[in-house]
């Protein structure tokens, strides 16, 4: 079956089996492919929705980066760290919380698991984690002016030289 499939491949075009070798080596590659590029910046109504069906999205939920951002017609989306989503929700990818062809944000590389999460309600209020951080550095500021004055140290003499007058050895001549 596949020898037969393979016969009529190469006798009725020669160039299927290139674009065929090209299609493996480009996902065994896994480098880009020009179809992720975005687009130009929708300007009409019927770009508008070409871009939101492009993108599997409504038209009134499309909504295009500006376009001095130079992201083209790529949609922005809510910026929703992988923390905070639902984690008992059924994912087609469950590692990194995604569904099959549901786009990526923008900076995607931020919002992480392991990453920073703009949704998240901080542990500490910004002025507790101020307050912190200037006493821990202006308390071993005080420590260090305080104890300037007291060098702990191993006491050694300075050391002798034969111009400066008399030596003691400790051998017996």
């Amino acid at each position: 079956m596949a020898s037969t499939l393979l016969k009529k491949i190469l006798i009725s075009n020669p160039n299927g089996v290139r674009k065929a070798a090209e299609i493996f080596c480009n996902a065994t590659r896994n480098h880009w492919n020009y179809q992720y590029k975005p687009g130009p910046y929708p300007k009409t109504p019927a770009e508008r929705a070409a871009a939101a069906k492009k993108y599997g999205m409504t038209i009134e939920e499309y909504q295009p980066y500006p376009e001095h951002m130079c992201y083209g017609d790529y949609p922005k989306l809510p910026d929703i760290g992988s923390d905070s989503k639902d984690p008992y929700y059924p994912y087609d990818q469950p590692e990194l919380k995604r569904n099959f062809n549901e786009p990526i944000h923008a900076t995607q590389e931020l919002y992480g698991e392991d990453r920073y999460d703009v949704s998240m309600k901080p542990r500490f209020s910004l002025l507790h984690q101020w307050t912190w951080f200037l006493g821990v550095i202006g308390g071993s500021f005080a420590l260090y002016m305080f104890l300037e004055d007291y060098k702990f140290g191993r006491p050694v003499t300075i050391k002798q030289y034969p111009k400066d007058g008399p030596h003691y050895l400790f051998c017996q001549k």
